[in-house]
């Protein structure tokens, strides 16, 4: 994208911005017909830029109705990390440290933040994976505790941060049960560690929230050397 285009999409938003809410609430953008008569450009270079702002989840197009911001979706980012995975700009092993970057933030905030309903979900998600057997029930699992993680931060940011990486962090969490499926009792220690974090979480501990859950990723190190050490035997 070009300066100029960059400049138009800038002087869009800025118009949806003043633009005022109806009875109902939402932010109804001018016709596109209006928008590049202010903008002084041709209408098919409004639509594209509309179009744009639509795939990244900005604006609602309804027929007959008009256009109207929204909150940004997931799918963007979705598309973004998957195709950057596929390429090769980003590895799994970036994804992974990245992750928990974003997971120690997550769980410190969450342990100040968090509601008793949002205790409560990450309470189910421990005891499911209690219950599961298979490595991707596991995986499921996992990315609950997470994704409740970050609504339990109450920033729509994280949430939709998560829900955007959502397959890639699947693909980071199916690498790491593949590893730990290997080495007997792994899964019972990672669901202890994830109850050593509920615990934190209760106990409204940010700091041992964090070291909690720096364990549950520091158990995988683990186990994963376990294996190198079992190939380097061989």
């Amino acid at each position: 994208m070009n300066d100029e285009a960059d400049d138009l999409l800038a002087r869009i938003i800025e118009i949806a911005m003043r633009t005022k809410a109806d009875a109902s609430g939402r932010i109804r953008l001018p016709t596109e017909r209006d928008l590049s008569e202010i903008l002084g450009v041709q209408r098919p270079t409004v639509r594209e830029r509309l179009t744009m702002l639509e795939t990244m989840g900005f604006v609602q197009r309804r027929q007959g109705s008009g256009t109207y911001l929204a909150l940004p979706n997931s799918q963007f980012l979705q598309l973004y990390f998957e195709v950057g995975l596929k390429l090769g700009f980003v590895s799994i092993d970036q994804m992974q440290k990245a992750m928990e970057m974003i997971g120690l933030e997550m769980v410190s905030n969450a342990a100040i933040h968090a509601d008793s309903a949002d205790i409560d979900l990450l309470e189910q998600s421990v005891k499911r994976l209690k219950q599961v057997s298979g490595i991707h029930e596991f995986v499921d699992g996992q990315f609950e505790f997470h994704a409740g993680l970050a609504r339990a931060c109450h920033n729509p940011v994280l949430s939709i941060l998560i829900d955007g990486m959502a397959r890639v962090i699947r693909a980071v969490l199916l690498n790491r049960m593949r590893v730990l499926s290997m080495v007997q009792g792994a899964f019972d220690r990672s669901v202890d560690a994830h109850d050593a974090v509920l615990q934190a979480l209760r106990d409204r501990e940010p700091e041992m929230a964090r070291i909690a859950l720096q364990e549950c990723y520091a158990l995988w190190r683990r186990e994963a050397s376990k294996i190198s050490m079992l190939h380097l035997v061989e």
